[in-house]
């Protein structure tokens, strides 16, 4: 017979009456010394304080309670819970490991470990998990969308619609099972049949945020933009703290041409983020730098870096934006520098970095920078600008070589016809000047310098 302080505590905790339940649940595990009943008080004292987020406490209680019984499998399924809450995935599958190992048909404790193994992104034993939780017809229908969820992630997106339609025969209103289905639609292009499984599962639970924000997610995708943020709202305002939410939101204004809105979106996503919104931040500080705000835009960017420093993206924007500050030219190389180590084939960080370098009269490593921008990628602006300092540096030859490179890859370029010209003068093939100053001016013939430098070779 259960303890009727036991009882009342449940009652309690069911009613969200959190600090009766507390009380009552404390009361009996004081006033026993059955060892029986303090682990069924210790049990819904651990609960209670779970509920109240306290989860040190938590965690301290369902320990003590393991030694009271033989087969604590209940404190060990708690405890894992516990860890999977505080985002301990490993300790959490420890314990449940220890649950299942006192009774081996816990389909709840696989159900768990599996969502474990899920978020450790260990999908195969996450799967296997799944199907071990078979035999419990209560939570079989969960257990089979959670095997399609682990196949969707994984891009097997027919055998995630498999096991989302074996889900959906058992129950037909499970709305987890119709949003995985409608995301592993999407993916494989059929937007019409993914926009239904969002529709079904919006009318089922019309307070399902997740399904509003996945269907204005893929409308988004597809640029129905109007219909796109109706979907969005829907979903903040079912639940505004959701971050990705926020985000889509902040694209979409964008998209719109609200750069306000897109701003107020994006502050939201990085406020209701439990970590560093790394790509809110980046959306939100390229926007500063549209407004003319390069103060604002740094302190997002390093917000970034300081978090992950291992994206060259962000040091690029973050050097861009430095750029715009009086005396933060050696900022600006360092943070440039670091986007070159990262991503040294990104045309964008080679051309940024070396105009820095040239500013500052740094030529050989402007020159060193250009040349191996080169060699990964091959980009006509970086080979002109390659090619002025090699005519700089009198190393006339290299310079028509790469201008010949340049305008194979883009022959309207007339700056470079220009630079190949004077390298050819410089090497005294007089004809090979005229002809390249003639292209030029074929181009430019508004150019009266270039015109009468044509004229003095007799032309």
């Amino acid at each position: 017979m259960t303890d009727p302080l036991i009882l009342k505590g449940y009652r309690a905790l069911r009613r969200k009456d959190l600090r009766s339940a507390h009380n009552y649940f404390l009361a009996a595990e004081k006033q026993t010394s059955d060892d029986n009943v303090k682990y069924q008080a210790l049990i819904g004292l651990g609960l209670t304080l779970k509920e109240l987020g306290q989860y040190e406490k938590c965690v301290e209680v369902f320990k003590r309670s393991v030694d009271l019984v033989p087969s604590p499998k209940e404190a060990f399924f708690n405890l894992g819970n516990v860890y999977e809450e505080m985002g301990d995935h490993a300790l959490a599958i420890q314990n449940y490991d220890l649950a299942i190992a006192i009774d081996a048909n816990m389909h709840e404790a696989h159900l768990n470990r599996g969502v474990a193994w899920y978020n450790l992104e260990k999908h195969e034993q996450s799967i296997n998990d799944f199907k071990n939780s078979y035999p419990s017809e209560r939570i079989r229908s969960l257990c089979l969308s959670n095997i399609g969820i682990a196949h969707l992630d994984r891009k097997r997106y027919e055998k995630a619609i498999d096991f989302f339609d074996r889900s959906l025969e058992i129950d037909p209103e499970n709305i987890h099972a119709l949003c995985g289905k409608g995301l592993a639609l999407y993916a494989m292009d059929q937007y019409d049949e993914s926009m239904i499984c969002f529709d079904a599962a919006i009318s089922i639970k019309d307070d399902f945020y997740l399904a509003h924000y996945y269907k204005g997610h893929i409308l988004n995708g597809l640029d129905l933009l109007e219909d796109a943020e109706e979907s969005i709202l829907n979903a903040v305002s079912i639940r505004e703290e959701y971050p990705l939410a926020w985000f889509e939101l902040g694209q979409i204004k964008k998209m719109k041409n609200d750069v306000n809105g897109a701003l107020k979106a994006y502050e939201k996503a990085v406020r209701y983020h439990e970590d560093v919104f790394e790509e809110a931040l980046f959306q939100r500080g390229k926007l500063h730098m549209e407004l003319g705000q390069p103060e604002k835009a740094v302190k997002d960017f390093k917000k970034i870096c300081k978090n992950n420093p291992h994206v060259g993206r962000v040091w690029l924007e973050l050097g861009k934006a430095l750029l715009k500050l009086d005396g933060k030219e050696n900022a600006a190389e360092k943070a440039l520098n670091n986007a070159y180590l990262l991503i040294p084939s990104d045309v964008d960080v080679v051309k940024t970095y070396s105009r820095l370098l040239l500013k500052k009269g740094n030529t050989e490593k402007a020159f060193k920078v250009l040349k191996e921008g080169m060699e990964r990628t091959p980009d006509p602006r970086v080979g002109l600008m390659l090619a002025a300092i090699q005519k700089d540096l009198s190393n006339h030859s290299d310079a028509v070589i790469t201008c010949e490179e340049v305008l194979n890859m883009e022959p309207g370029l007339t700056e470079a016809w220009l630079l190949m010209g004077r390298s050819y003068g410089a090497l005294g093939k007089v004809e090979e000047y005229k002809q390249c100053l003639r292209q030029y001016l074929h181009k430019k013939p508004e150019d009266n310098l270039v015109r009468r430098e044509l004229s003095a070779l007799g032309e």
